[in-house]
């Protein structure tokens, strides 16, 4: 089953008509005669969304709507009702609005958008360890109002729109042909809505360029929605299925029309500005799960991947690494306390860095240890920077914090040097010799009274 959908219909004919329909579609639909057993049901389970076809038997449905979103904030509600009640659906929280009779093409092209949408924007699942589930994102207000494009063939169309929605919706309004919008979009210039008129014998034109801004991966992660005159409910369906968060009649002629409107354009920016949030949050995770805290450098769980990518059968042949330890680290923090020797690490890594060429990385893999990872370099030429950033490391003291503010330490390091060889094994096979010869040769370095650069199979230092 795709997902489960919780029907709500005081009319018991409505109500197992819908639910037949939702099964024969591969969903999981459950029932729910009133509103009362409605909120029983979600006070057990969570459903993918709520689809109100009609007047639950003992509550107004909008009523329904705003206790569904109080007690289950976020659970997306259809909600079927008549035209003069739609406004309030939307206030009520409702995430679609659908006419009666309800037309079936409609009908699943809403339910697929909001489980597409829904699966996209899933919320992280409990991390490994953590007793509690993780906490929502709460999106930042944004410094600016959001953006909004207008795109239709005939600017005076569009000049309508924008004269008609701006006193209703907080948006910055611009205006664009659909080749300036696409052209707009290939520099990234992007909005945060686009909204997109189906000119009047040419809605194909505006389900193409749908489709292209879609597509691209500069403007796919903005909102849609697409206008359409009144007769041509087949083309609002194709456009959900499409990727557009919302398809609207596009005669805004009553106030009426123009506030709902306004209300569903609102909701879909709302939506949009939510998962950018939802983005960047995640986006974040991920720089801290592949980051060490302390020096800012890439840590072991992104660097021996990198590696083992590397190493693949026809990739850098003249990929090396230098396994780099700091010489007696241990008696920094004996004598000087564990903040100096945060302030060691923090600054050797920064002088390590500033030595390795851009196509390659530095990363701390241990306590007081890193590995330069040099792709498209040769062993002599790996030999020859570790001594460079041997010099950068040891040149100038490094002043310590604290207790000991304006002590300058003389910091040396260690270091041996690993070229990639040819050869049969697996990626993987060959990461893990190289980092083995690249150890071996640190060992050789320690041994030989450290501060020196050693290469692996070669007995003297570099």
């Amino acid at each position: 089953m795709e997902g489960q959908i919780l029907v709500v219909d005081g009319t018991a004919t409505s109500r197992i008509t819908l639910k037949v329909r939702l099964a024969a579609a591969c969903y999981d639909p459950l029932t729910a005669r009133t509103g009362v057993e409605a909120l029983g049901v979600l006070a057990r389970c969570r459903p993918s969304m709520v689809l109100v076809g009609g007047p639950p038997g003992d509550m107004d449905a909008i009523e329904l709507c705003a206790r569904i979103g109080a007690q289950a904030p976020g659970l997306p509600v259809v909600m079927a009702v008549p035209r003069n009640r739609r406004i309030a659906a939307l206030q009520a929280g409702a995430e679609a609005v659908l006419d009666l009779p309800l037309d079936e093409n409609s009908l699943f092209a809403r339910i697929r958008g909001l489980m597409r949408d829904r699966q996209i924007h899933a919320a992280p699942s409990r991390g490994p360890g953590l007793a509690e589930d993780q906490q929502a994102f709460l999106p930042a207000k944004p410094a600016a109002a959001p953006t909004t494009l207008v795109i239709a063939a005939d600017l005076g169309v569009a000049r309508g729109w924008r004269q008609v929605l701006a006193p209703r919706l907080a948006a910055q309004f611009r205006l664009a042909d659909p080749d300036r919008a696409l052209a707009e979009a290939a520099i990234g210039l992007v909005p945060d809505l686009y909204l997109i008129a189906a000119d009047a014998g040419r809605p194909g034109d505006s389900l193409r360029l749908l489709s292209e801004l879609r597509s691209r991966r500069s403007s796919r992660n903005a909102a849609f929605a697409v206008a359409f005159e009144a007769d041509r409910d087949d083309m609002m369906s194709v456009a959900l299925d499409l990727g557009a968060g919302d398809a609207l009649p596009s005669a805004l002629g009553s106030p009426e029309a123009a506030d709902e409107a306004a209300l569903r354009l609102t909701a879909l920016i709302r939506h949009k500005m939510s998962a950018d949030g939802h983005r960047a949050a995640e986006e974040r995770e991920r720089a801290l799960a592949w980051t060490d805290p302390l020096t800012g450098l890439p840590n072991r769980r992104f660097a021996l991947p990198r590696l083992v990518e590397l190493c693949r059968p026809g990739g850098q042949e003249g990929c090396a690494v230098v396994a780099i330890d700091i010489d007696r680290f241990k008696e920094v923090n004996d004598r000087h306390g564990h903040a100096a020797g945060d302030a060691v690490l923090a600054e050797v890594a920064a002088r390590l860095e500033r030595a390795v060429p851009a196509h390659g990385f530095v990363a701390r893999v241990g306590g007081e240890e890193f590995l330069a990872v040099l792709p498209e370099t040769s062993e002599a030429a790996a030999a020859a920077l570790t001594q460079h950033m041997r010099a950068l490391v040891s040149g100038t003291p490094i002043l310590l914090p604290g207790r000991d503010a304006g002590i300058g330490l003389r910091i040396t390091i260690s270091a041996g040097v690993a070229g990639l060889k040819a050869g049969w094994q697996d990626a993987q096979s060959r990461a893990e010799d190289l980092l083995r010869q690249a150890d071996h040769a640190l060992l050789r370095a320690k041994r030989g009274g450290r501060d020196q650069v050693m290469i692996s199979g070669i007995g003297a230092a570099a």
